[in-house]
């Protein structure tokens, strides 16, 4: 008994190393870590030739979309110290109740050590034993006192554990507080960073802004491109979806006559056909809703968004996208989003040299714009994350490539499908 004491009381001195980590802490390092390496892999896609007007509207696509990131990056780090603080008050609370609990349970062992001390001498037991009015009574208090004298073991045990516990939250606290400390250093650094980007952004902006009836009847030809490009892929995928009809009705008349599924009244959207193949992979791809790899290998930076599109700090400067631009470095590829058939490849009527890849996934279709060299040709099956070919660089020396989703002839948002 007296050699469990001594145990408790060094087990009461013994100090815990410091770096007990904060399971939320880590976590949020964890987030945040993934947040700064985005960004520190896109510094490098920030330079661009700006000495005509589309290479300074490029610039400045690509400074705001770095200055979106650094601002994500501010906001989290302020986000991480709130957490944090509520994180140090609850680690304070916690240390209270298991001080007092601490406090209490060796008050009772104490008191207990105390009983045992004056009553656990050789005679005394003795002469509870003998005491005894049967045999029977004598082996119970034999019984009861091995079970108490387990029963003192145990809180002992049990108060040695208790203060292991505060000692190691004591840690986490300390922890805790200097995570939050490099915290404030860490977003004091980023917020100059972010200062540094508006600035930059600012000057470019003052620049276009002398510039901006030029530039609005450039993204007006551009957009008049866009749109015609996109008839051009929509009047593809009707002729895909007539031919792929034509051929199920052809089958369907060998066995039931059922009518062929497409735009027989002129009004209602054209519907791929699927079989059941075609079907299977068409519940794969929507049950990746949000989980697609990024269509671009290597480091990326969004320079559009799909929708409509504002020029930074021109008014009333804008276009519409119906895909999203992402801008890549040397030598970087677009790669397959999901398994699927390269439907189509066709050449961009106005850019000689650069390619549209057209992947089918069931009723789905996956564009890649701005090819260069080719990996694939019409026909191919093709697997997740497969390159399909360089992205070529455009006259002010920008590798970026347009990306674009449709179900049958129906736009859709990319951003909501791939992990961004």
């Amino acid at each position: 008994m007296n050699r469990l004491f001594c145990l408790i009381v060094t087990s009461c001195l013994i100090t815990t190393a410091y770096g007990q980590t904060n399971p939320k802490v880590a976590e949020m390092e964890s987030q945040r870590s993934k947040l700064e390496q985005a960004i520190s892999e896109s510094e490098q896609l920030l330079s661009s030739t700006q000495k005509t007007v589309d290479g300074q509207l490029e610039a400045l696509a690509a400074l705001t979309a770095q200055i979106k990131k650094q601002q994500q990056l501010v906001n989290r780090l302020d986000a991480d110290i709130r957490a944090t603080d509520r994180e140090i008050k609850s680690i304070e609370e916690q240390l209270v109740t298991l001080q007092t609990e601490l406090e209490r349970r060796r008050d009772h062992y104490a008191h207990a050590l105390r009983l045992m001390t004056s009553k656990n001498t050789f005679e005394n037991r003795l002469m509870f034993l003998l005491s005894a009015e049967s045999f029977n009574q004598m082996v119970r208090r034999m019984r009861y006192l091995r079970e108490y004298s387990g029963f003192q073991q145990k809180q002992g045990e049990e108060l040695i554990a208790k203060q292991k516990e505060l000692n190691l939250k004591r840690a986490e606290l300390e922890h805790t507080r200097k995570a939050k400390q490099a915290l404030l250093a860490k977003r004091i650094e980023e917020k100059k960073e972010l200062d540094s980007r508006k600035a930059e952004q600012q000057k470019l902006i003052g620049n276009l802004k002398k510039k901006q009836k030029e530039i609005r009847t450039r993204i007006a030809r551009q957009q008049q491109e866009r749109n015609k490009l996109n008839e051009e892929i929509n009047r593809i995928i009707e002729a895909e979806i007539a031919a792929r009809n034509a051929e199920q009705q052809k089958a369907d008349r060998k066995t039931d006559n059922t009518p062929a599924n497409g735009k027989s009244n002129g009004k209602a959207m054209p519907t791929y056909r699927q079989n059941t193949a075609d079907k299977k992979l068409t519940g794969s791809f929507e049950n990746n809703k949000g989980r697609l790899p990024v269509p671009i290998t290597g480091p990326y930076l969004m320079t559009s968004h799909y929708g409509v599109n504002y020029v930074e700090g021109l008014k009333n400067v804008k276009y519409n996208n119906n895909g999203i631009d992402i801008r890549g470095q040397q030598n970087c590829q677009a790669r397959a989003v999901f398994d699927g058939t390269v439907s189509f490849i066709f050449e961009h009527p106005q850019i000689q040299g650069s390619y549209i890849v057209m992947i089918r996934h069931g009723q789905y279709i996956s564009a890649y714009f701005n090819l260069g060299s080719l990996k694939v040709k019409k026909g191919d099956k093709v697997k997740i994350n497969q390159p399909l070919g360089l992205i070529r660089p455009d006259a002010s020396g920008n590798y970026t490539m347009q990306f674009q989703l449709r179900k049958d002839t129906q736009s859709l948002n990319p951003e909501q499908w791939i992990t961004l």
